[in-house]
């Protein structure tokens, strides 16, 4: 995602549940013509949408697990080290 983000020129990611399943985007939110790009990554039954800077998103490269909170944060774990960042969302993210 965070090369696909660099070559469209993207700013933002986005985590999206319709009800079914869960896509991570990266987008334009600002720009209804932009390029996008997204990936579905799994399911749910739930709708929401998670929304980041790609600017705050600096990890080092692997598999992360993702907890995601109402309260507008967000823990990735690594999977191969003892390494977890708390990265923030962006205020306009929802959870329906």
């Amino acid at each position: 995602m965070l090369k696909a983000s660099s070559v469209y020129q993207l700013p933002d990611l986005a985590a999206v549940g319709d009800g079914d399943t869960i896509t991570l985007m990266v987008r334009d939110k600002k720009n209804d013509n932009s390029n996008e790009f997204a990936l579905t990554v799994g399911k749910t039954d739930k709708t929401f949408e998670f929304n980041f800077k790609i600017e705050n998103i600096k990890l080092i490269p692997g598999s992360y697990d993702v907890v995601i909170s109402k309260k507008l944060l967000s823990k990735f774990t690594n999977h191969n080290y003892n390494l977890d960042y708390y990265i923030a969302l962006e205020p306009d993210s929802s959870f329906g």
